[in-house]
């Protein structure tokens, strides 16, 4: 097992903290999600916390009270925790955005590509797909590719990147947390930037059931605190019975974000 440093800040922005102390209402939850819809690709920077912070700024301007507003955009993001119908909007909101904020969205990831090489191909099942750079990396080099993502706008610009490039990827808007992994179906399973809910500790089992014996899981990205994250994560697939290959925690330039901060790697096997 290698365990690997550098240096710098926090990849993830702190949450805000939430003094509503109830999810937002009906109404309220509409009226904010038809906001962020409504929004020109571009308008907000991609960050997980701007269009909360660009929301409280509306209301403000609209004539709220900044404390009624403040605690508004609480009970919103209250709502937006684990919520797949809010992952699907803003994950839409930032697939729509080009030029520098996407510039991150065309290249393998490199951890994936130093696990798989020399690997033989076989069958791969890649979580949060997103726009599909990693399945149509995999795809290209021989493997079957199955892809899940609940951006309708992701796995659009999947399937015709795809196309374009003469391969071939079962790409699906899917809620990842109701898909049957089924059992001994997968010989690979990445999770680059997709984060398994304290909710849906379920899925570790699953994932695990769904391998291969000696099937792969690879992990990059991980929430803050990092390096308490990463010990966790191992502690819960080392308890579903897969062995750490390889854990890394790194400070430096990770491949999803623009600026420099800390994030974390697993390479995980299933015994054969």
């Amino acid at each position: 097992m290698e365990i690997a440093r550098r240096a710098v800040v926090p990849l993830l922005l702190a949450p805000w903290c939430l003094v509503g102390q109830s999810n937002a209402s009906d109404q309220e939850w509409a009226v904010f999600v038809a906001w962020v819809k409504a929004l020109p690709p571009g308008a907000l920077p991609n960050t997980r916390t701007e269009p909360f912070a660009g929301y409280q700024k509306k209301l403000i301007a609209d004539g709220l009270p900044s404390g009624d507003a403040e605690a508004l955009v609480a009970r919103l993001q209250r709502r937006t925790i684990d919520n797949p119908e809010w992952m699907a909007v803003n994950l839409n909101r930032v697939y729509s955005q080009a030029g520098a904020e996407a510039a991150h969205r065309d290249k393998p990831n490199a951890f994936l590509i130093e696990a798989v090489n020399n690997l033989r191909p076989g069958k791969a099942l890649d979580l949060g797909m997103g726009e599909g750079r990693n399945a149509i990396y995999l795809a290209q080099q021989g493997w079957n590719v199955t892809g899940l993502d609940v951006s309708d706008v992701g796995v659009a610009h999947a399937n015709e990147k795809a196309r374009m490039l003469g391969v071939r990827i079962d790409a699906r808007v899917q809620d990842i947390y109701v898909f049957d992994f089924g059992a001994g179906r997968w010989d690979l399973v990445c999770l680059l930037y997709f984060f398994i809910p304290k909710d849906h500790q379920s899925l570790y089992q699953q994932i695990a059931t769904g391998l291969k014996p000696g099937g792969l899981v690879i992990i990059e990205g991980l929430p803050s605190p990092v390096m308490e994250a990463l010990l966790e994560a191992r502690a819960k697939w080392e308890s579903v019975k897969l062995h750490v290959l390889r854990l890394e925690y790194l400070e430096g330039q990770s491949d999803w974000s623009s600026r420099p901060g800390a994030f974390g790697r697993l390479l995980l096997q299933k015994p054969a």
